[in-house]
């Protein structure tokens, strides 16, 4: 046999070397492909910048009732007590100008631009997601300053004992009222971390 006929046997054939090319190809258009809606996309991004915009307003509004309170009793509480309310109002304004912040991106976004609806639902849900877990960690923080007022009006205030069990009725629903307020912000935190990564799948796709 000569030694061309060996290299014709040795030599793979064309189609040989073509197998798993064709075979990924095959695998690679059997995937499945999920179709972004754009339509469906451009109307959540519109829901979202009307309930972002509506967000802004009640967080913002939230702060006059707690400012009034504070005014309005000034004259009644001590020192320790006036610290308290300043430090609860000095820590939360920044983290509403950081949740406003959070917002913007959907509460501002407008519809010029079809092609950036996805990209700007994203973020927003990117953000929702560090908006939901603010609001489930001030929970707990809330209930902290609660009982921190009732050792205050316990040790300074002039109190009767129908006075003090009636600040433990308030406090205990309060206490249970975060708990609800947190399992709640639990939930919402992990939807909008889901729909983000949904989100972020489809932007990849595009």
């Amino acid at each position: 046999m000569h030694n061309s006929d060996n290299e014709k046997l040795n030599k793979p054939s064309e189609a040989v070397k073509n197998e798993p090319n064709d075979a990924l190809s095959a695998l690679w258009q059997a995937q499945p492909v999920t179709t972004i809606n754009l339509n469906e996309v451009k109307a959540n991004l519109k829901s979202e910048r009307i309930k972002q915009r509506w967000y802004m307003v009640v967080d913002s509004l939230a702060f006059i009732p707690a400012i009034y309170v504070l005014v309005d009793t000034w004259d009644k509480f001590t020192f320790v007590a006036h610290s308290i309310f300043i430090f609860m109002l000095l820590a939360a304004l920044p983290l509403l100008v950081y949740q406003l912040w959070l917002r913007r991106v959907a509460a501002f976004s407008k519809d010029n631009q079809t092609a950036d609806h996805l990209m700007q639902l994203t973020k927003q849900m990117k953000n929702n997601v560090k908006i939901a877990f603010i609001t489930k960690h001030s929970a707990w923080t809330a209930v902290l300053f609660g009982y921190g007022f009732l050792l205050e009006r316990y040790f300074y205030g002039d109190l009767t004992q129908e006075k003090i069990m009636r600040m433990v009725i308030i406090i205990t629903s309060m206490s249970i009222l975060m708990l609800i307020w947190y399992v709640w912000a639990h939930k919402r935190q992990k939807r909008f971390e889901r729909q983000f990564e949904t989100l972020k799948s489809m932007a990849q796709q595009r």
